[in-house]
């Protein structure tokens, strides 16, 4: 048995703006008197100037600067220093007690030149203060925080993201540690032609639309037909092999693997990925035993004895009609005793409805303009040219530290070679802790 996860990813903006305030010059006349002092002037005081105070300025304030107020500085403020604004420092705008170019508006500390939202936060080890103002104390500046449970975040930043070499591919999930990602393969087991049928993207469909990369600025595609464009309708060749994870004997097409062996970093204890499947056979085949599928296998000593296990499966849509096997927890782990459950395709629970028996739970919300697979709105209007997908998901699962493994992206078409299927892959992540199953991005 699992639980589910949720994900937020959060973000936080934080604008600063400086606002000047400036002071306006003010200026008197003398007027005139008569002198009843003992100088040489006909102002009516004891100094020489003409103007009617004690002082030895032109002007008729009581101090000895050159200006009409009443302070001791040379500008036409009323405050004590040599700028031309009402404020206690010497600038010509806002108030910065500290000196730290920062206003002291904007600055949670005014006081301290170290503190400020310009600051760059000391986050190892910990000292409980928010130097960048914030309002978080040791924040790691990474995407996604590395806490002792938390995912570990690669350095992808030289990695090349966007392509169609195995080396773009594995930089677009984020694979970027050659200490982690060893080699990597992509084939065909039915011998089908797999040019154009993978690549690395910077977004797929509409700029518009709900599939943004999730970490960094690219993912992967992998498809039965051509992975990019809107025509998701083409054989490419090859034979028809047996599926053994199938009940049925339908026969599958257009087999395409990806196998990436890999080394668990230190401290990881396992791995998640995140995924889209998309299907031209959504909504008129759900239902049926004939389903493209989507498989991750893992071949890992430590969790299975490094035979291939399939780790992506969840419940059902309808599983009353279909459903690919029930839980026998004497055989099998991390699943409840007696359900049935779906690998990842068309009826899968995750599935968003586009007019299936009226959709009771609801109709799609992931969006998937410029794709090709975007929901027809009745049964009548589903054609070769719509479809659905599963939205965002995530696989977890565990490994051991130091440990070397082999995980498989596998996708293919079932009983036909037409009606393609693909799969959006990203965030290829280790985790310091790891609950093993699927469940939904939100």
């Amino acid at each position: 048995m699992w639980r589910t996860t949720q994900i937020l990813h959060i973000s936080t903006v934080f604008t600063a703006a400086v606002i000047f305030h400036f002071g306006c010059n003010v200026t008197s006349a003398d007027s005139q008197n008569i002198d009843v002092g003992s100088d040489a002037d006909a102002d009516g005081d004891a100094d020489t100037d003409t103007d009617s105070d004690s002082d030895s300025d032109a002007d008729s304030d009581a101090d000895s600067d050159a200006d009409s107020d009443s302070d001791g500085d040379s500008d036409t403020d009323s405050d004590s220093d040599s700028d031309s604004d009402s404020d206690i420092d010497t600038d010509t705008g806002c108030s910065d007690q500290d000196g730290d170019d920062w206003c002291d508006d904007f600055d949670c500390e005014p006081t301290n030149p170290d503190i400020n939202p310009g600051a760059e936060e000391i986050y190892d080890p910990p000292n409980g203060v928010d130097e960048d103002c914030d309002g978080a104390t040791d924040e790691d500046p990474e995407p996604i925080i590395d806490t002792d449970s938390g995912p570990i975040i690669p350095d992808c930043s030289d990695c090349p993201t966007t392509g169609t070499t195995l080396e773009h591919m594995r930089c677009a999930i984020d694979l970027c540690d050659d200490a982690v990602h060893l080699s990597s393969e992509y084939t065909s087991p039915s011998n089908a032609t797999t040019t154009d049928t993978y690549a690395a993207v910077a977004r797929f469909g509409e700029t518009t639309n709900d599939l943004a990369p999730l970490l960094f600025d690219a993912y992967a595609l992998m498809a039965t037909g051509p992975a990019t464009g809107t025509i998701h309708t083409q054989n490419m060749g090859g034979t028809n092999i047996e599926d053994p994870y199938s009940q049925e004997e339908f026969l599958v097409n257009d087999v395409m693997e990806w196998r990436i062996h890999l080394k668990a970093p230190p401290k990881a204890k396992g791995f998640r990925v995140h995924y889209v499947f998309l299907s031209m056979e959504y909504d008129e085949y759900v239902g049926e035993r004939y389903n493209d599928k989507f498989y991750i296998f893992l071949e890992a000593q430590s969790t299975n004895g490094g035979e291939r296990t399939i780790i992506n499966f969840t419940k059902c849509r309808d599983p009353d009609v279909y459903y690919d096997f029930i839980c026998d927890e004497a055989t099998m782990d991390w699943c409840e005793d007696g359900e049935k459950y779906c690998y990842i395709a068309i009826n899968t629970s995750f599935s968003e409805c586009c007019w299936y028996n009226d959709c009771p739970d609801g109709t799609w919300t992931t969006d998937l303009s410029g794709t090709g697979y975007s929901c027809a709105d009745s049964w009548i209007e589903d054609t070769p040219g719509t479809g659905s997908s599963t939205g965002w998901l995530y696989t977890e699962w565990v490994v051991e530290e130091g440990e070397e493994f082999d995980v498989i992206f596998h996708i293919h078409d079932t009983s036909d070679s037409i009606l393609d299927s693909e799969v959006i892959l990203d965030e290829f992540i280790f985790l310091k802790d790891a609950t093993p199953g699927t469940n939904e991005v939100v």
